[in-house]
C-alpha cells in the first residue's frame, strides 16, 4: 500500500468513521446500528486501535505517530470505563478533567520525546520533518562538511526541534481547553442521559480537535520545513530542488 493511501485510510478510520460511530449509533434502539452507548465507543475505539495494529503487522515497524495515536486510543478507553463505573446512571463528575488531562499529556509526551532525542541522528525531528524521505540528507550533511558549516548545521537542527516542541506543547494546552469546553456541559444533562452525550462530545471533539488544533499545527509543520529549507540553502549553497528529493 502506497503511503498516499495509507494516509487517507487513516484518516477514514481514526477521524471519520470513529466520529460518525459515535454520532449515529450511541442511542439504544431496535435498529442493527442503534448499539447503545457502550458498544458504540467499542467500536469506535476498536476502528483506530485495529487500523494501527494492522499497520503494524504489514510493515513490522513501529512508526512513533501510530505508537502515540494508539495510547491515545487505548486512554480513551480508559477514561470512558472510568467514566462510567462510577454507580448510577451519571458518568463520574471529574471525567471531564480526566480527559482533559488524557488529550494534553500525549502531545505533551510527544514534545519531551522530541526533545531527548533532539541531538541523536535518529532524532524524532529526522523521523517526522527532517527525514530522508523528503531531504536528500546524505548530499547535505556532505556539503555541510564540506563548507565547515557543522557547528551551524546542529545548531539548525535544534531549534527546528525546540519549534516542533513548542508547537506540542501549544496543542496540548488547545486540547486541554477543547475537551473542557465539550465535556463539562455534560454534566448539566440528566444523570439517564449523561452517557450518551458523553459519546456525543467525544465524537464532536474528535472532529473539532482536527479543524481547530490539527490545521493549525499542520500550519506550523509547514513553516518550520520551510525554516529548515531556507536555511539549509545558506548553509549549503544548493538551492531547493537539490535539497529535496524528486
Amino acid at each position: 500500500m502506497d503511503k498516499g493511501t495509507q494516509s487517507l485510510l487513516n484518516i477514514l478510520l481514526s477521524v471519520l468513521a470513529p466520529v460518525m460511530v459515535l454520532d449515529h449509533c450511541s442511542v439504544s434502539g431496535p435498529e442493527f446500528w442503534q448499539l447503545g452507548t457502550t458498544a458504540a465507543m467499542c467500536v469506535a475505539l476498536a476502528l483506530p486501535l485495529g487500523f494501527g495494529v494492522w499497520t503494524f503487522v504489514q510493515s513490522r515497524k513501529v512508526e512513533p505517530l501510530t505508537l502515540f495515536g494508539l495510547l491515545g486510543t487505548i486512554l480513551t478507553g480508559v477514561v470512558t470505563i472510568y467514566a462510567n463505573t462510577g454507580g448510577g446512571e451519571a458518568i463520574r463528575p471529574d471525567t471531564p478533567w480526566w480527559y482533559a488531562a488524557k488529550e494534553a499529556a500525549i502531545p505533551l509526551l510527544l514534545c519531551g520525546a522530541v526533545m531527548v532525542t533532539a541531538r541523536r541522528q535518529d532524532s524524532l525531528l529526522r523521523v517526522l520533518l527532517y527525514s530522508d524521505s523528503l531531504f536528500d540528507i546524505p548530499t547535505i550533511e556532505k556539503q555541510v562538511a564540506e563548507n565547515k558549516q557543522q557547528t551551524a548545521y546542529d545548531a539548525l537542527l535544534w531549534r527546528s526541534s525546540l519549534f516542533l516542541g513548542l508547537s506540542l506543547v501549544v496543542s496540548a494546552l488547545g486540547n486541554f481547553i477543547l475537551s473542557l469546553c465539550f465535556l463539562l456541559p455534560v454534566l448539566d444533562h440528566p444523570a439517564a442521559q449523561q452517557a450518551l452525550e458523553y459519546n456525543y462530545a467525544v465524537g464532536r471533539m474528535t472532529w473539532w480537535g482536527y479543524l481547530v488544533i490539527g490545521v493549525p499545527l499542520l500550519v506550523t509543520l509547514v513553516a518550520v520545513i520551510r525554516h529548515l529549507i531556507s536555511r539549509l540553502e545558506m548553509l549549503t549553497g544548493l538551492d531547493r530542488d537539490r535539497l529535496m528529493l524528486r
